[in-house]
Parts: structure tokens; sequence; C-alpha cells
């Protein structure tokens, strides 16, 4: 019974989100902002829709682009590109920034909450064997699991989406999934809501993440392995030499385990 409670979950909340998008106030069928376009110049349009309609309808707008965010990373639905973008052009640089910070990092912590209470059974079935080795490797790093989650969250090309469903089953503890989720996310989500903000000065999708953008996540993401590789395991030895000496004996060195 519990494994038909999750699809039951992301069936109420589709439809609930449907109902909110087909009730907006003051949007007509043929305005045709629900459909995400193709070319870059369309979208420019789009979004040039999109903030002059919150000029009208703030509460409405703001409301429906937490739950659609919310939405996405909670069920682990690829596409946080294109909300960044958006929050970008309607809400500014800092307000856009903050508010994909926030609703990442909730989202993903919803989407770990799910994955741990109702998704144990479809999470073993399709990752089963995978879990086993990767829990492994993260037991024997636990001491430096923060600054390999950064990296994880950093790297370009790394799958954020599937770390948010897999975490629970790999010893993650939940504050440390937070708080990587918040720091690691950052810079990516800064690079879309800025492309977002100055989206008039582009032009094409090329612009935004060109191979000077994803050398600087990259650079960012090196960072904390770097950390995790070589700084994190020096200070861990150091601490572990402890001199010790008494009254008649020369200082000696406490054995390294």
């Amino acid at each position: 019974m519990r494994i038909f409670i999750l699809p039951g979950i992301f069936a109420v909340a589709s439809l609930s989100l449907w109902y909110m998008i087909c009730s907006a106030p003051g949007w007509h069928p043929e305005d045709d902002m629900l459909t995400l376009p193709k070319q870059f110049d369309n979208f420019t349009i789009l979004a040039e829709k999109f903030k002059h309609y919150k000029e009208e309808h703030y509460a409405y707008i703001t409301t429906l682009f937490v739950c659609t965010y919310l939405y996405k990373q909670t069920f682990a639905i690829p596409g946080s590109f294109v909300l960044n973008i958006i929050a970008g052009a309607v809400y500014d640089l800092w307000g856009g920034f903050i508010m994909c910070c926030f609703l990442t990092t909730a989202g993903s912590t919803l989407c770990y909450l799910f994955s741990e209470l109702f998704g144990r059974e479809y999470v073993f079935y399709y990752f089963g064997q995978k879990l086993t080795y990767l829990q492994q490797k993260i037991d024997d790093n636990s001491n430096r699991l923060m600054p390999f989650l950064l990296f994880a969250r950093m790297f370009p090309i790394s799958p954020s989406w599937l770390l948010n469903i897999v975490a629970p089953f790999l010893n993650i503890p939940l504050p440390i999934f937070i708080i990587s989720s918040l720091i690691g996310l950052a810079p990516y989500n800064f690079i879309c809501v800025q492309a977002g903000y100055i989206l008039s000065d582009l032009r094409s999708w090329d612009d935004i993440f060109s191979t000077t953008t994803m050398l600087k996540l990259c650079s960012f993401a090196l960072l904390p392995l770097a950390y995790a590789i070589y700084v994190r395991p020096q200070a861990y030895k150091h601490n572990l030499i402890a001199p010790s000496s008494g009254p008649d004996d020369e200082p000696q060195k406490a054995q390294i385990v």
C-alpha cells in the first residue's frame, strides 16, 4: 500500500498546479504564456510578458512561481535552468537569486524527505547495486563528506536531482544535505538568474553557458574537492599527532590511528 503513496502525492500536486495555472487572473488562451518557446528571441518576449503580468498580479505570479519551483524540485524534474532565468527577468538579480536559493534548498529537502518516507522501493529497484557501492564510499569518507557534496552540487554536469533522490539511502544526514544544497547550488543559481536579469543583452542560449562560464563553475567545484583531497586529510593527521611530555620524559608523538 505504501508504494502507491508517492504516485498519489504526485498526482494531487500535478492537478493542483494545473488548476492554479488555468485559474490565472486576466489570462487568455491567445496570450500563449504557458508554452515555453524553443527560439531564444521568443523566450525573451515571453519573459517580458511575465514581467508585465507581475506588475498587475504580483501575488498570483509569485505564488505560482514558488509552487512550480517546489513541484519541480520535490519530484526531481530537471529544468531549473528555465525557472532561474525567469526569476532573474521577473524579480531582478538579487531578489531572484535569493528566491531561487531558498526554493532550491526547500524543494531538494522535500525530495529527500519524500524519497526517504515513500520512495525506498523505487530507489532500491532502480539503483540497488549502485547504492551499495556509493554508500560504502561515503562511509569511508565520512570525515570529509561536506566538501565532496559541495563538489557534486557545483560541478556543471552533475545530476543534482538524482542526488536528492538517493541521498537518504547513502547515510547523508539531513542538516549536511541542506547546507550543501544551499551553498553548492548558489553559483549555478546566480549565473542563471544573472542571465535572466540581462536577458535583453544576450543573443542566444550559448551566451549563458559559454566556455568561460563553464570554466568558472568547474573552478568553483574544484575548491571543495581540493579541500577534501589534500587540506582536510592534512589537518586531520595533524590533530591526531598530539605531543605529550612528563617531568622526566621527552615529548613523544601519539600513534596515528
